[in-house]
């Protein structure tokens, strides 16, 4: 599976699972979804294959697009959690596109 394709249906997605890609993280890097092991980490299984910890579904769904989701395209929801994997924080334009999508008086 594509990044681009869990990126793209993560509202259909067990929240309790976590996003593992191989690198670099691209819109085509290989990736899955997969349940933490009892001790919260990747399954040692996945990491031999070349899979690292991307984010985890619920902070990428909640935290990196939250409210912002239904206005942000698919290629703008993937940059978004791209950056926040990467850097551990939102892109700039995420902030600038955020208070752009604010009414008036808020």
């Amino acid at each position: 599976m594509r990044l681009a394709d869990i990126i793209a249906n993560l509202q259909a997605t067990d929240d309790s699972l976590c996003i593992i890609a191989r690198r670099p993280w691209t819109a085509d890097s290989e990736a899955k979804l997969v349940a933490f092991t009892d001790d919260y980490r990747v399954p040692e299984d996945a990491l031999l294959e070349g899979y690292e910890y991307f984010l985890g579904v619920n902070t990428a769904l909640e935290d990196v697009v939250g409210d912002l989701r239904s206005r942000l395209s698919a290629a703008q929801r993937l940059d978004a959690c791209i950056h926040y994997a990467e850097y551990d924080a939102y892109p700039a334009w995420l902030d600038e596109f955020a208070s752009t999508q604010r009414s008036p008086g808020m």
